[in-house]
């Protein structure tokens, strides 16, 4: 609900109420020259040329006379001063010091126009200097009038006038700045060394007041943009640029990158001091390779595979599977002497960083290999880096079903009513706290007879006490561990152990 009133306070009164807390709320000033703000924004428009403008912030403000002239001025002939709120906001309050005087039926005006075409026509205008304040919402603009408002014709109207001055708004940015990313930083492929990182964000409201960089969830750069400001109000009525470019010179050999991708996320905020600014952020995967050697010997094509499968391999824990390659030239001819690098990542959330495994070197067919070591689901990385910005890279994916070890005591013939021990041992990394189950062969299906979650070391134990074996029977176990989040391995199972018991 809109509320309109007069009130004899100083325009600066805007300036020292709370702030809205719709994000993006902001104050700017105009024609204000002891605030700073010794300009304005404001058009002229005028539908005769009786109505004179003038405009001293200095002094009196945006002023409009009448001109008398040699004959009548028009019915509904007007000049008019009007600050215009940037697309994507709206004012929600105003104010300003007014003096103004009707004569002959030339009438002084201030008005708010809102969306849709309305307007507010505030009243209490005339008289000398005073302040004139309104508050809703959806304000598009704030004018001073002088109109011939006669149904035929207005007279002299000399001494007509309306003047304005120490202006204050707040306006509310209803919009989100958009952004693009470019520069060499974020071109396909891993990166070393110095890069560029290129934003062009832009802002139809306020304009764009800062643009910060994270890498991996932590700072890493950030530009605050010059915009007219002045002990936190803006004298503009869009205050900062609206569509800047700014560039970051980044250094992938920083400590906060990591080898490996790096999640960089990069946002750009418009403009709002006392309350939470409209943001927009992008979000990109930056790998970055610093450890892998640059080869001395230069290929073009490199290919890779697992031996005896494809790029995509399942394995069980313990095994140790062996990559193999070929590098060539431009015309399909091997490369001989060019150095290659093999590199692993464990997939378990963020992981930890890119481990490189080996360097292999290209025998006279081109050709390479290297065994991996055995552990956990991985991606594996194979890169030749010809010079220091080129680097031809293949992708493979390793799974890896987890073999736990199982052990069972004592080790010995047991009798009806003794108890087994497990003793469940599952691999790394990340094996704290993950489930484990022991299960028994019966009636053709194992069934869970036993289970828990393992310790910081991945260690977990319990126990069976058999109760109604008769006879002599010769027990199946076997450990399992499930897929679960957070464990870098598919679901697998130890080799089965026995247990001999005799019952009456």
């Amino acid at each position: 609900m809109r509320r309109i009133t007069l009130a004899g306070a100083a325009a600066l009164f805007l300036l020292t109420t709370p702030a809205d807390a719709t994000a993006g709320t902001y104050k700017a000033i105009q024609c204000y020259e002891q605030a700073g703000a010794g300009h304005h924004d404001a058009a002229f428009t005028s539908s005769s040329e009786r109505y004179e403008k003038s405009s001293d912030c200095k002094g009196k403000g945006l002023g409009i006379t009448h001109d008398p002239g040699s004959s009548p001025t028009g019915s509904g002939r007007y000049g008019a001063w009007t600050l215009t709120a940037p697309a994507g906001t709206e004012i929600t309050r105003a104010a300003a010091r007014v003096s103004a005087q009707s004569q002959n039926w030339h009438v002084p005006q201030l008005l708010i126009g809102l969306d849709g075409g309305a307007r507010d026509l505030l009243d209490g205008v005339r008289g000398d200097l005073h302040t004139v304040d309104w508050e809703g919402t959806g304000g598009r603009s704030l004018s001073s009038r002088l109109a011939c408002l006669n149904r035929r014709e207005c007279g002299d109207g000399r001494d007509a006038h309306i003047y304005m001055r120490r202006i204050a708004l707040t306006l509310r940015d209803l919009t989100s700045p958009t952004i693009q990313l470019g520069g060499s930083l974020l071109e396909p492929g891993s990166k070393r060394g110095n890069q560029v990182l290129e934003v062009a964000a832009s802002d139809s409201g306020s304009g764009i007041r800062s643009v910060t960089v994270e890498l991996n969830e932590e700072p890493l750069e950030a530009r605050v943009l010059e915009c007219s400001i002045s002990n936190d109000v803006a004298v503009r009525l869009r205050p900062c640029p609206s569509s800047p470019t700014p560039r970051f010179d980044i250094s992938t050999a920083a400590a906060d990158f990591r080898q490996g991708p790096n999640e960089l996320r990069v946002c750009a905020s418009d403009y709002a001091p006392q309350a939470t600014a409209n943001r927009t952020c992008e979000s990109r995967t930056v790998r970055v390779d610093n450890a892998c050697p640059v080869s001395d010997v230069p290929g073009e094509v490199l290919r890779a595979r697992f031996k005896g499968a494809g790029d995509r391999l399942t394995a069980t824990s313990d095994a140790t599977p062996i990559v193999t390659g070929v590098l060539t030239d431009d015309g399909g001819d091997p490369v001989r002497g060019a150095e290659v690098c093999v590199a692993t990542r464990v997939k378990a959330g963020n992981g930890p960083s890119e481990r490189v495994i080996a360097t292999p070197i290209t025998d006279a067919d081109g050709r390479f290999s290297t065994r991996l070591p055995a552990g956990p689901s991985r991606e594996v990385r194979i890169a030749h880096w010809r010079d220091p910005q080129h680097v031809s890279e293949r992708f493979l994916e390793l799974g890896s079903r987890a073999v736990p070890r199982l052990a069972l005591s004592p080790d010995r013939p047991l009798r009806n009513g003794d108890s087994v021990r497990f003793d469940v041992r599952i691999p790394g990394p990340a094996n704290g706290g993950k489930r484990v189950a022991v299960q028994a062969r019966a009636s053709g299906r194992w069934i869970r007879i036993d289970g828990g979650r393992t310790d910081r070391g991945g260690h977990w134990r319990g126990s069976y006490r058999f109760r109604s074996t008769t006879g002599t029977r010769r027990y199946a176990f076997r450990a399992v561990v499930p897929r679960q989040s957070g464990y870098p391995y598919a679901a697998g199972h130890s080799e089965t152990r026995r247990a001999t018991v005799s019952g009456p």
